[in-house]
């Protein structure tokens, strides 16, 4: 099935639409994840060693330039 909006822009009021249409749902999602929490209190829940998993090498690149000779 061939997508019908291939090469196509959203513009002007429609766009704006579905911005504030994410504006309001990002509004409602923040609003009621904080709804139960107090202003200035925060919980420690855990407290854990990271777990470095990245080899430790490094690779260094000569950037290129002037020359530093006289």
């Amino acid at each position: 099935m061939r997508n019908r909006l291939n090469n196509k822009r959203i513009n002007g009021a429609a766009l704006e639409m579905i911005m504030r249409d994410v504006l309001d749902g990002m509004t409602g999602f923040t609003h009621e994840a904080c709804s139960g929490s107090e202003t200035g209190r925060m919980e420690i829940l855990a407290v854990e060693e990271a777990v470095n998993t990245a080899p430790e090498r490094i690779n260094v690149i000569p950037f290129p330039g002037r020359s530093r000779k006289p």
